[in-house]
C-alpha cells in the first residue's frame, strides 16, 4: 500500500530536461507520488549544461553518464540518429548489441559508472533513509536491473517495474539472441511486486514475466487548461517526432493530398504539411517524389515548448504507430501531447488498424485510426478533405477533444488511482 509513510527510491535514466515524452511520463509519475508519500529520492542522468528540476519532497541525486549517448551528444544537439544513419547493416547490428544484455548494462544508456555508482548508493539509502518502495522504467534496462539487484538484497522493498515500451520488441527486434534473453527477463521481473506498463496491449504480453501488470497510461495535469481553436492561415497537418525505420509509415497521408490535389487543385496550395524532429531526411525524400516540396515546413529538431505550439496550431495532428496479430497497443508518448493539444488526430498504423487505439481516439471524439494498407486510403482522404472543408469554412483549426471524457480518462488523479489503491 502506497501511503504518506512511504519512502521512494526512483531510478529515472530519463527526466527532464532530456527531451521527448519518455521523461515527462517518469517526471509526472515521480512528482505526483512524491506528493503521496512522506519522502523520495531520485537517481537520475545529469543532463549536458541543464540542471534537473526539483521536485518537492524528491531529493536528487545527479549521475553523469558514460555511455554512448554520450558521445552522441558530441555530435548531435538530442543524442540521437536520424533514421536513414541508422539502416547500415553494422549499424543495425550495433543496435542489437546495445540492447542485448549485459552489453546493455556495460555500453548501453547509462553504462557501468551509472550501474555501480546507483548500486553502491542505493544499497546506502535504502539502510539509511528506510526506504519502502522502488520505482524504475525502461527504457533503459540498467534501471530495471539496479533495482532488481537491489530487492534482491533488500527482499521487503516493493519493486513497481515501469514499461513504456516492450524489452523484446517483435516489431523492432533490436535484440540478439532473443529467446534467450527473454527467458533471463522473466526470471528477473517475476521479483517485482507490479509491472506497470501504458497500455492493454503491451500489458498483455508483459503478463508472460509477471502476472500482475497494471496499465498506468500517460496522463495529463489535473489542473489542465484546454487550448481555444485558433486562426490559421493554411490547413496545416503536422507530425513531431521521428519515424523508427520500416515502423512508421507517413507514404499514405501523401497518397491521400495526391488524390485530394486531383479532385480540386486549389487544395495543395492551401496545405502546409509540417515537420519536427531529427528524420527531415525522410520528410524532404517523400515530398520532392510527390512534388510537395512547396507544401512542407520542416522545423528539424525543436524544443518541447516549440513543438507543444505547433501541435496546438495545427488543424490536424498525425500519429504514425505499428500493430500486428503478435502485438497492439504500441501507444506513442506523443499521443497524450495530441490530446492536450485538443485538434484533430488521424492515426496511421503500420501493418493493421489498432483497434486499442481507435477506441481510444473514438472514446475522446478526436479523430480516428486507420491502417497503412490501400484499402483504408480512401477514408484517410476523407477524413483530411472533412476537416479540411471545415478550416475553409472558418479561417480556424478547431478542438473536438471531449474534455469531460478526457479529464475523467486522463488525469494524473485517474490514471495514478490503481497503483495507489495496491
Amino acid at each position: 500500500m502506497i501511503n504518506k509513510g512511504s519512502r521512494f527510491l526512483f531510478i529515472l535514466y530519463f527526466t527532464p530536461p532530456a527531451p521527448g515524452t519518455a521523461p515527462k511520463r517518469n517526471f509526472r509519475i515521480a512528482n505526483y507520488l512524491a506528493e503521496k508519500t512522506e519522502r523520495s529520492f531520485l537517481f537520475t542522468v545529469q543532463y549536458p549544461g541543464k540542471p534537473v528540476p526539483e521536485i518537492k519532497g524528491v531529493e536528487l541525486y545527479p549521475v553523469k553518464a558514460r555511455d554512448y549517448r554520450t558521445l552522441l551528444r558530441k555530435r548531435t544537439e538530442d543524442g540521437y540518429l536520424p533514421e536513414q544513419k541508422k539502416k547500415a547493416v553494422w549499424k543495425q547490428w550495433g543496435i542489437k548489441l546495445i540492447n542485448t544484455f549485459p552489453f546493455s548494462l556495460w555500453i548501453g544508456e547509462g553504462g557501468m559508472f551509472y550501474f555501480i555508482s546507483i548500486l553502491k548508493k542505493g544499497n546506502q539509502l535504502i539502510r539509511d533513509e528506510k526506504i519502502t518502495h522502488l520505482y524504475s522504467s525502461f527504457r533503459p534496462f540498467a534501471d530495471h536491473y539496479i533495482a532488481f539487484r537491489l530487492k534482491r538484497k533488500n527482499p521487503a522493498l516493493f519493486w513497481i517495474a515501469d514499461f513504456r515500451d516492450l524489452i523484446i520488441d517483435p516489431h523492432y527486434k533490436h535484440n540478439l539472441f532473443a529467446k534467450k534473453q527473454d527467458s533471463f527477463f522473466k526470471k528477473i521481473f517475476r521479483t517485482a511486486d507490479i509491472v506497470t506498463t501504458v497500455s492493454e496491449g503491451l500489458a498483455k504480453k508483459l503478463k508472460t514475466y509477471n502476472p500482475n501488470v497494471l496499465v498506468v497510461r500517460n496522463g495529463i495535469d489535473n489542473h489542465f487548461q484546454a487550448t481555444p481553436p485558433i486562426a490559421s492561415k493554411y490547413f496545416t497537418i503536422t507530425y513531431t517526432g521521428s519515424m523508427f525505420l520500416d515502423t512508421r509509415n507517413a507514404r499514405p497521408l501523401f497518397d491521400a493530398l495526391k488524390a485530394l490535389s486531383a479532385k480540386d487543385n486549389t487544395v495543395i496550395d492551401n496545405i502546409r504539411l509540417e515537420y519536427a524532429g531529427k528524420d527531415s531526411f525522410y520528410w524532404n525524400n517523400l515530398a520532392q517524389e510527390y512534388h510537395f516540396e512547396n507544401i512542407l515546413v520542416d522545423h528539424g529538431l525543436v524544443s518541447d515548448d516549440e513543438a507543444k505550439r505547433l501541435q496546438n496550431e495545427s488543424c490536424i495532428n498525425l500519429l504514425l504507430t505499428i500493430s500486428s496479430h503478435e502485438l497492439q497497443g504500441v501507444l506513442t508518448g506523443k499521443m497524450i501531447e495530441y490530446f492536450e493539444a485538443g485538434s484533430p488526430v488521424i492515426a496511421i498504423v503500420v501493418g493493421q488498424n489498432d483497434p486499442e487505439l481507435k477506441s481510444i481516439l473514438n472514446e475522446l471524439e478526436i479523430g480516428e485510426s486507420y491502417s497503412d494498407t490501400p484499402e483504408d486510403l480512401k477514408s484517410i482522404e476523407d477524413f483530411i478533405y472533412t476537416e479540411y472543408l471545415l478550416w475553409k469554412k472558418t479561417g480556424m483549426n478547431h478542438k473536438p477533444v471531449n474534455i469531460d471524457v478526457l479529464m475523467k480518462k486522463y488525469s494524473m488523479d485517474e490514471v495514478m488511482q490503481g497503483l495507489l489503491d495496491l
